[in-house]
């Protein structure tokens, strides 16, 4: 049963893209000090690409 309901909300539902990241630094430590990296600014750019990809192609 179990098997037969997986497959068939398999099929009924239609792949599409998502964007998923991790940030391990975001600038600060656990302290509160300057980490002097943050990668949320990377992340900022390439969900602004993602965002701009799906705009292009999902019209």
């Amino acid at each position: 049963m179990t098997e037969k309901y997986f497959l068939a909300k398999q099929t009924a539902l239609d792949d599409y893209p998502i964007f998923m990241t991790i940030a391990e630094d975001i600038g600060y430590g656990a302290t509160g000090r300057s980490t002097g990296n943050n990668e949320l600014i990377e992340i900022g750019k390439e969900l602004a690409k993602f965002i701009a990809h799906i705009n292009k192609t999902e019209k």
